[in-house]
């Protein structure tokens, strides 16, 4: 406990937020996400992420990610870079994907594992924020780890005090436990795609940072996050009046497009389709600090349990995604995820933050068979003018909708990749 106070003045908690700590108290102001002031009215702790964590020593074993060469060979973990400018935080002009090298390649563990000794916390009083088909992710707060189990036959502790152990600081943890005995595998597979991609440069900008999979109970743990997920943002922005919506949106809407397909654009430069993109798959991290006027919004994905390289095929207990996502070409017989496919959902869920939900809903009604045709026929922005209220909101942001339109091609060919979409938003003012 001497250890865990020592991190803040006493009676005080560690600050719960994720910062920007790596920013000195003289860095220059920055630009950061302008956002409505209700912002701060929606807290929610989300299901994942964590600080950095140390790696235990692990057998090493190759990995299913490591067949994508190139781009996905296994690497020394990298140090987030800090993007600074006299102006703004932005995502990088060209995200990277995990670097590669020869030396060493074959030392690193294919999965990162959570290194209790330093930190641990406590599910017994954890409180669930939500469950799925694999997992039940919990809200736990970090714990002083065990004491160390000492033989009777050792010598008396020497006069000298002994340094305590340095324990790192840490805000709340989301645990994400197997619900079921066939899901541990699934939570592996997770957790072997999260330590690959936070080996790249910036990944900490466009993936929520994985802390470890416990190997005592087979949990991911990670931070967690506050600012909820787009879900959240889109049923709060129902909830408003038409003028304050669009408001709030013309303010949130560019930055969050332009961290969405430049995280996009990374997770593809590594090599990994993420097979599940979604509104409750991407978390908006709030990170605030006395250095910053404003606190810096960045949009993170969640959830790569349906995940896989690009040279391999899925994995057998992944799925074809959520059905107002999924792409047209995915209903074919046969058909599985792919970049082009990662696309579409992403222009999908970017659409539903304008028009407050799935564009299909007013022309199916919660009808599966209607919404599997309307899928079908890949065209989601006509299916969204059908409700009046939706059109209205899509004519005032067209800007918006022609930023959707890059990735709503029913024709894969003609459909923009991320390293292209993030182009052509970096050429217009939206």
């Amino acid at each position: 406990m001497a250890a865990l106070q020592g991190s803040s003045p006493p009676g005080i908690r560690p600050l719960a937020l994720r910062t920007y700590s790596e920013m000195p108290p003289d860095a220059p102001a920055v630009e950061t996400h302008t956002r409505h002031k209700s912002t701060s009215m929606n807290v929610h702790l989300a299901k994942l992420t964590v600080p950095v964590s140390e790696r235990v020593n692990a057998p090493t074993r190759s990995s299913p990610i490591g067949k994508h060469r190139g781009s996905l060979s296994p690497t020394t973990p990298t140090p987030t870079r800090s993007v600074r400018s006299s102006s703004a935080i932005t995502p990088p002009v060209s995200p990277t994907s995990p670097r590669t090298s020869s030396d060493g390649a074959d030392d690193q563990p294919s999965i990162l594992h959570y290194d209790f000794s330093k930190l641990d916390y406590e599910l017994s009083r954890a409180r669930q924020l939500g469950s799925g088909l694999w997992s039940n992710v919990y809200l736990a707060e970090p714990t002083a780890p065990a004491p160390l189990s000492t033989s009777p036959d050792l010598p008396t502790p020497p006069v000298t005090p002994q340094r305590s152990r340095e324990v790192p600081c840490a805000g709340v943890y989301a645990v994400k436990v197997p619900a079921r005995k066939d899901a541990v595998k699934v939570l592996h597979h997770e957790a072997e795609i999260l330590t690959f991609l936070q080996r790249g440069d910036c990944a900490a900008q466009y993936v929520v940072p994985f802390h470890g999979l416990d190997p005592r109970n087979n949990a991911l743990v990670c931070e967690a996050v506050i600012g909820g997920s787009v879900e959240d943002l889109t049923k709060r922005l129902s909830h408003m009046t038409e003028v304050s919506r669009h408001l709030e949106l013309v303010s949130i809407f560019p930055r969050l497009a332009s961290d969405l397909v430049a995280g996009l654009e990374f997770i593809h430069a590594a090599g990994i389709v993420h097979a599940d993109i979604k509104p409750a798959n991407i978390l908006l991290d709030i990170s605030d600090h006395y250095s910053l006027p404003a606190p810096v919004i960045r949009a993170r994905y969640i959830d790569f349990s349906a995940s896989f390289s690009s040279t391999s095929t899925p994995p057998s207990f992944g799925g074809a995604g959520t059905w107002d996502y999924l792409a047209p070409e995915l209903l074919r017989p046969k058909a599985i995820p792919s970049m082009a496919s990662d696309v579409w959902s992403l222009g999908i869920t970017l659409l539903s933050v304008i028009v407050l939900g799935s564009p299909y809903t007013a022309a199916c009604s919660g009808n599966l068979f209607m919404l599997r045709e309307a899928v079908k026929t890949g065209d989601p922005l006509g299916f969204a003018r059908m409700d009046p209220v939706a059109q209205k909101r899509m004519q005032a942001v067209q800007e918006f909708i022609d930023c959707c339109k890059m990735a709503l091609a029913k024709d894969v060919g003609k459909r923009a990749t991320a390293e292209g979409w993030r182009g052509w938003i970096g050429r217009r003012s939206l």
